[in-house]
């Protein structure tokens, strides 16, 4: 919360102030920021962004409707509430990125950020809850705020006397990892994985390694740098060195140990913590969850404060989420998709116990590039070689991946369809009375909506 009002803000950015005389308006407390006039309420600061398909600048009638103290504007549009306070400056953004310096100076909280190719979110929304959460002072990035929208707006919604901020950074082109640590620098890096992702902008794997080390980096100068054995040798191999000692979590050489995997109630063996039933549907994130103990108790937690937390771990929406549909299981992670979680979702489905009639409708996996049509087909052939009952295509990515599970020739049941509506038609087709329906794709692809 940024704890200061119209004319603090004005007078912070060396901005003009515009608007009413009225110190009822001027002299109110600003609570956060938003960039989103849906989202804005009472006494927030509203962020007049421009975007690709709208102009924040169109929204501040809407954004005062709703409550907001102030906007911030790189100019002045038409239609403003008379009443409103309006902060005019350069570049709406740049202001944005100096309000969060600002405010997390304020707060004098230590930083832990995750980055990685999958497992960010899930990560961070994990490991504060095993700090405690909000009840405990820990403030997370909400959602998958991550960008350089997302994270200071993360930061700024962050209340005073914040503990702890667990935030994320992501990344998409090279360059855009040293704008976020000009924002927020670290005091402990998390890198949990890292696989093919957004090559449309990165173009190739190495300058992903690159790019997303640079958070380990930063990291590794202040308390240290977190992750698995695996990713750690991956970025070795293409000469990034993060620490001359990272902490290293995890199986393997982390020393946690799977028991008994269950999905939603792996067993693991946990180095400090001994045996525990997490909460889970997949290997990779009970590995996340071994890293996320290590850095919890690294920064001081009780280890039976985490163990009590443990059995109620949260799951983000549309990652790996089960759900009941009728007689049929519905594994929803619909949410986003690269080639590494598609295989790892295709993996949960396949050995999941107890239901024999296993389907996967597997969509477009956008941002990879010239590498797509691989990185698709790919996915298919695996998808085929997994033993599923059927599978479904949607879009064009669906359409190579059905092309990669028939070049196994194995003979899986294949179904393709231009859009979630359709897919829904061929799952009320093709499936039985009981059926496990795992549902995959980029979130542009709104599979979500096979079920709406």
């Amino acid at each position: 919360m940024l704890g200061l009002n119209p004319r603090e803000v004005s007078n912070l950015l060396g901005a003009k102030l515009h608007g009413p005389s009225v110190s009822e308006y001027l002299d109110a407390s600003l609570a956060s920021s938003k960039a989103d006039s849906r989202l804005v309420e009472n006494g927030d600061l509203f962020v007049a962004l421009p975007g690709a398909h709208s102009d924040g600048h169109d929204w501040l009638q809407a954004a005062w409707e709703k409550g907001a103290g102030a906007a911030l504007v790189s100019y002045i549009p038409e239609g403003v509430p008379k009443e409103m306070p309006v902060i005019e400056v350069e570049d709406t953004l740049l202001a944005l990125h100096e309000l969060a310096r600002v405010h997390l100076k304020n707060l004098n909280a230590p930083v832990v950020g995750i980055t990685g190719s999958v497992g960010k979110t899930t990560a961070k929304d994990l490991f504060s809850h095993l700090l405690g959460g909000p009840a405990s002072q820990v403030h997370a990035a909400p959602a998958s705020y991550n960008s350089e929208i997302g994270l200071p707006l993360s930061i700024l919604s962050a209340p005073q006397g914040t503990r702890r901020l667990v935030l994320e950074y992501g990344v998409n082109e090279p360059g855009e990892m040293e704008v976020l640590l000009s924002i927020a620098k670290p005091n402990h890096a998390w890198i949990t994985a890292l696989s093919p992702a957004h090559m449309e902008g990165m173009k190739h794997f190495d300058v992903l390694v690159h790019e997303k080390s640079f958070l380990a980096h930063a990291g590794a100068q202040a308390g240290g740098v977190w992750s698995t054995s695996r990713v750690c040798g991956l970025a070795a191999a293409r000469g990034e060195i993060w620490s001359a000692s990272p902490h290293l979590s995890g199986f393997r050489r982390g020393g946690a140990e799977v028991l008994s995997p269950v999905p939603g109630a792996f067993e693991v063996e946990l180095p400090q913590l001994g045996v525990c039933k997490l909460p889970v549907m997949a290997r990779h994130e009970a590995e996340l969850c071994a890293v996320a103990v290590d850095l919890a108790l690294a920064l001081g937690e009780d280890a039976k404060d985490l163990k009590q937390r443990i059995p109620n771990l949260p799951r983000p929406n549309g990652r790996l989420q089960k759900k009941e549909v009728g007689s049929w299981v519905l594994l929803d992670d619909a949410y986003n998709s690269s080639p590494t979680a598609a295989l790892a979702a295709i993996e949960v489905l396949s050995s999941w116990p107890g239901i024999d009639f296993k389907v996967a409708v597997l969509g477009t996996m956008h941002e990879l590039g010239n590498l797509a049509p691989l990185y698709h087909r790919t996915v298919g052939a695996e998808a085929a070689l997994a033993g599923l009952d059927l599978l479904i295509g949607v879009g064009e990515g669906g359409r190579w991946i059905l092309e990669g599970a028939k070049s196994t020739g194995l003979g899986l049941k294949m179904e393709y369809s231009e859009n979630a509506v359709g897919a829904s038609g061929k799952l009320k087709e093709l499936c039985p009375e009981e059926a496990l329906i795992l549902l995959k794709a980029s979130r542009a692809e709104s599979l979500e909506e096979v079920f709406a």
